[in-house]
C-alpha cells in the first residue's frame, strides 16, 4: 500500500513538474513580457524578445499610444490566456485578453486606480536558447471603463 502511495505521489510530482517546465513556460514568459508593457519598461519588455521584428514592435507599440484613452498614473496588469496554438516551427502563438489599470489626468489617486484599460495581445513566442521569447507582438485597444462608482 505505501508503495502504490509513493508512486501516485512521484507520478503526480513528475505532471507538475512537466507542466511547470514545459507546457506553461511560454505563458509565463507572454505575462511576464505583457506586465512589462503594461507597465511601460520598454527595456524589461525588449529583453524578453528575440529579433529586430519584435523590438521594434515593442518599441512602436507604446502603451499610451495603443490606449485610445489619456493616461497619467499606471497601476498594475493583469494578462489572462485566451487561446493558444503552435506552429509547425514549433512556435507558440497566445491570444491574451490584457487589463490594465490607470488614472486619467486630473483624477490620480494613492488609493486606487480609477480607470481600466483592456487590449487584446496576440503574442508569438519561439523556444531559444534563452529560453521561450517573443518573435511578434500585436496589442489591440478594446475599451477603457471607469472602475470608480458614483
Amino acid at each position: 500500500m505505501k508503495k502504490i502511495l509513493l508512486i501516485v505521489l512521484l507520478g503526480g510530482g513528475a505532471i507538475f513538474a512537466y507542466r511547470y517546465a514545459v507546457v506553461d513556460a511560454p505563458v509565463r514568459t507572454g505575462k511576464e513580457f505583457l506586465r512589462a508593457w503594461g507597465k511601460e519598461d520598454a527595456p524589461a519588455a525588449a529583453a524578453l524578445t528575440d529579433g529586430e521584428t519584435a523590438k521594434k514592435a515593442v518599441e512602436t507599440h507604446i502603451l499610451r499610444g495603443v490606449c485610445r484613452a489619456p493616461m497619467e498614473a499606471l497601476g498594475g496588469s493583469q494578462a489572462t490566456v485566451e487561446s493558444r496554438s503552435t506552429g509547425a516551427d514549433g512556435s507558440v502563438v497566445l491570444t491574451m485578453h490584457q487589463v490594465v489599470a490607470f488614472d486619467p489626468p486630473g483624477q490620480t489617486s494613492g488609493f486606487a486606480n480609477s480607470m481600466a484599460a483592456s487590449f487584446r495581445q496576440v503574442v508569438t513566442l519561439k523556444k531559444t536558447g534563452a529560453g521561450w521569447r517573443v518573435v511578434e507582438f500585436q496589442p489591440s485597444f478594446l475599451d477603457a471603463v471607469s472602475t470608480r462608482r458614483r
